[in-house]
């Protein structure tokens, strides 16, 4: 190989042809790059806060909170389960993608910066957007959870006739390949058939970010507000959102690449079928439970609800994320230890 060979691989990435046929190792690394060139920026905002404020204990203990909010933020169910449910239909569409975590990740990041930067600056919309009684805040609130949800629906019913062809293929062996999708799989994928690379994903994040609703944003954005009434200067101050985001778009990078690669390794024959069966119906059973979840909520807020919906709306979720991760983890780990096993009793 010649030493020019790699910086051509790189350059293959600035375009979209070339993203589709370059390694996944290639494309995993890239999207791993821009997590820590965040990391590196806010860093380096934060240190000329250290240098520059008597304040700097403060600053670097809200910094340290603001990145591990941003971390837990990624282990929100509605994180995992839109990201692992959109892995999947990439994968079943035939695409390995590597950088569904960060794209999501860096939607939502962008709308947690630019809120960031109109608390600095001291926009007056800000307050209204970020307070939960105002009528912006629940115009956006409502934006951002029909979308999720809907997505949500949408992405687990693109997802059903995977599931349907894992279960027919679970007792069936031999090299895995496309089937035919008949009448009701192509019904089921028309709604997200536009939705085919990470970058659409991007803006998916975008607006599930919009409601400002969440106790992991809302708290940033009361941070970087307390951290200038402290004296923090505005470059500390943007660190804050900085470093939550470098923590959200790590932990979201990481479980997209995980995943992508237990889904690889699921579909990959159909002596598989069995693993395939059961992560893809974790997948859609997270989807769909959280989607529900989510509009029960909504209709709760608005005085829509009663009975059984306001009992779905008072459900705390804010462990799922967490128990979500572990089944994965039980699940990889059993299906890790049987394949040793028969590996280990083979003949030879």
């Amino acid at each position: 190989m010649s030493a020019g060979a790699p910086a051509v691989g790189w350059r293959s990435l600035l375009t979209r042809r070339g993203r589709r046929s370059a390694p996944l190792r290639l494309r995993a690394a890239a999207a791993l790059s821009v997590v820590a060139v965040l990391h590196l920026l806010g860093l380096a905002l934060l240190g000329v806060g250290l240098a520059t404020t008597p304040a700097g204990v403060l600053t670097l203990g809200m910094a340290g909170f603001a990145y591990t909010r941003g971390w837990l933020h990624s282990l929100d169910a509605d994180h995992l389960a839109m990201i692992d449910n959109s892995t999947r239909k990439f994968l079943t569409e035939g695409h390995r993608p590597a950088a569904v975590g960060l794209a999501f990740s860096g939607g939502h990041s962008t709308v947690v910066v630019i809120a960031g930067i109109a608390v600095v600056a001291g926009v007056g919309w800000i307050r209204e957007a970020a307070d939960p009684g105002s009528a912006l805040a629940g115009r956006l609130g409502l934006v951002g959870g029909l979308v999720s949800a809907g997505y949500l629906l949408l992405v687990a019913a693109a997802n059903l006739p995977t599931l349907i062809a894992a279960w027919r293929d679970r007792r069936t062996s031999g090299a895995a390949g496309p089937r035919p999708l008949g009448l009701m799989g192509r019904v089921l994928r028309a709604p997200l058939a536009r939705v085919r690379h990470a970058g659409h994903i991007y803006w998916f994040g975008v607006l599930f970010g919009l409601g400002f609703d969440t106790a992991s944003t809302l708290s940033i954005l009361m941070l970087t507000a307390a951290a200038g009434v402290a004296g923090a200067p505005p470059l500390t101050l943007l660190a804050l959102p900085l470093l939550f985001a470098a923590g959200m778009t790590l932990g979201d990078s990481v479980n997209q690449l995980l995943m992508l690669r237990l889904y690889t390794a699921a579909v990959a024959d159909r002596s598989r079928a069995r693993l395939n069966l059961v992560v893809t119906a974790i997948s859609i059973g997270a989807a769909l439970a959280v989607a529900i979840l989510t509009l029960a909520g909504i209709a709760a807020e608005h005085g829509w609800a009663g009975g059984v919906v306001t009992a779905l709306a008072e459900v705390d979720t804010q462990w799922w994320g967490v128990g979500l991760l572990a089944v994965f983890a039980v699940v990889a780990a059993s299906w890790a230890l049987r394949r040793g096993f028969r590996s280990s009793d083979a003949p030879g």
